[in-house]
């Protein structure tokens, strides 16, 4: 008994020294199978006589390993942007299992089949919208079919009919599927298809939802938009009134003018119409006391230069025309 137990000792003992695991490391290695290069060396006994030299290697293959992954991901990534969806599943697939840790992989597995399955959600939404519309189209259509006693013209109607059925399916369930995703307007338009496409059935939850919130949303914007108009309107005034130059009346004019039919300016229009008035007037009086006193070209100068604020003002008109002749016979004096 005691002899057996020596014999079953050395035996043991002789294991740590048989086999080569350095040449099983190499030969994994050599397919870019890290996680089986990692797995010999974390099965070897530490008194094998190659333990302390496969230890030494261990970092490195840990190292190549998250290397060999990070150039999957890059690879699946780009396959990904080119829309070559298969290929990249295959990618990963095929390689996965040889790192030591495809967690990474896995998850860009995931996030890749999400990419994929929001893609193909949209183009078959474009598809299904331009169906649910020939459809519409060819509502007549269904009812003159329903006169026809032919085969062939109750197997069209049925095709028609069942069409129908599987776009109003499609774009409930698209639209619900962008609704989870937020995408309110797009969901909105696909709810709307296919309640106009079965108007007898309730429509989805979600597309009155979406409305609210378009409408919610398209409220806020409009806010947004109507503050900046009244930021710029207020500073473009209020550089008027900091320098009285007559170009910057102007500039203030013009940008309430190109929102002429935005209530929110209302007052502002309103004001700086007094103030263009105002100084129409004084560049007016200005200019005829300029004129009384023989100051005909500074006269003409200061009439010319207010012309923009009312060009149709028929007495300016007719105060630049009177100093243009006298301008002109002047010129004409100094001729002579």
């Amino acid at each position: 008994m005691r002899k057996a137990g020596l014999v079953m000792a050395a035996l043991l003992g002789g294991c740590a020294t048989l086999g080569d695991p350095e040449r099983r490391v190499s030969e994994a290695l050599a397919e870019d199978n890290y996680a089986s290069a990692a797995a010999i060396i974390e099965d070897t006994h530490p008194d094998h006589d190659q333990y302390a030299l496969l230890q030494e290697q261990y970092p490195g293959i840990i190292l190549a390993s998250d290397q060999y992954r990070q150039r999957l991901i890059l690879e699946a990534e780009a396959m990904s942007r080119k829309q070559r969806w298969q290929q990249a599943h295959t990618l990963i697939e095929a390689h996965r299992d040889k790192v030591v840790d495809p967690s990474a992989l896995d998850e860009l597995l995931t996030a890749l089949t999400s990419l994929e399955e929001y893609q193909f959600n949209q183009l078959l939404a474009e598809r299904r919208r331009a169906q649910a519309l020939a459809l519409q189209e060819s509502t007549g259509l269904t009812d003159k079919l329903s006169g026809f006693h032919l085969p062939r013209a109750k197997q069209e109607r049925q095709q028609l009919a069942n069409e129908r059925f599987v776009v109003v399916e499609d774009l409930t369930r698209l639209g619900e599927y962008f609704a989870q995703r937020q995408q309110w307007l797009l969901a909105r338009d696909l709810l709307s298809a296919a309640h106009r496409l079965a108007p007898d059935q309730p429509p989805s939850a979600q597309l009155a939802k979406a409305q609210q919130i378009l409408n919610d949303a398209s409220q806020r914007a409009r806010a947004r938009h109507n503050r900046g108009l009244l930021t710029e309107a207020e500073q473009l005034m209020a550089r008027y009134q900091r320098n009285g130059q007559l170009e910057s009346l102007l500039a203030a004019r013009h940008f309430l003018k190109q929102h002429q039919d935005n209530p929110v300016l209302a007052d502002h229009r309103e004001r700086l119409e007094q103030w263009a008035r105002r100084r129409f007037s004084e560049e007016m009086n200005t200019g005829e006391a300029l004129y009384a006193r023989g100051q005909y070209r500074e006269a003409y100068r200061i009439w010319k230069q207010v012309a923009p604020l009312y060009p149709d003002n028929e007495e300016l008109n007719k105060k630049l025309e009177r100093s243009r002749r006298v301008l002109a016979n002047l010129r004409n004096l100094q001729d002579d």
